[in-house]
């Protein structure tokens, strides 16, 4: 009886997690260069929209977002408001309470670059 209290708690705090809010930090590259990182999610269920970017002011829609056991990933498109060009962006972050952690991976024209991507919680 004690255990399956426990499982079920355990279950309920588990699924009781809610990503919606809004998540800022920071990208590191490969070569020491860093910038700034920015995620506004909502969260219905197991339904997760949103935007991500560098910067509030700086966002695209994100596309296919699945959260489960702890790692969410998404991909995005941004597009460089100077050239015009598009690069594709898949995301993979572990979700650890208020902070997430994990990589971004980018490519535009037959280029590919990953990033190392922190997000804090804004309460």
């Amino acid at each position: 009886m004690t255990q399956s209290i426990l499982a079920l708690t355990l279950f309920l705090a588990f699924n009781s997690s809610n990503l919606s809010g809004t998540w800022t930090g920071e990208m590191k590259d490969n070569e020491g260069g860093v910038g700034g990182a920015y995620l506004q999610l909502i969260q219905d269920g197991t339904r997760i929209t949103g935007t991500t970017g560098a910067s509030k002011d700086r966002t695209w829609p994100i596309q296919n977002a699945i959260y489960s056991n702890g790692q969410l990933t998404f991909a995005a498109i941004s597009t460089d408001p100077e050239s015009g060009s598009q690069s594709r962006w898949i995301f993979d972050l572990k979700v650890d309470n208020d902070h997430m952690s994990g990589t971004a991976e980018g490519a535009r024209d037959g280029h590919s670059w990953k990033m190392g991507i922190t997000l804090a919680w804004q309460k």
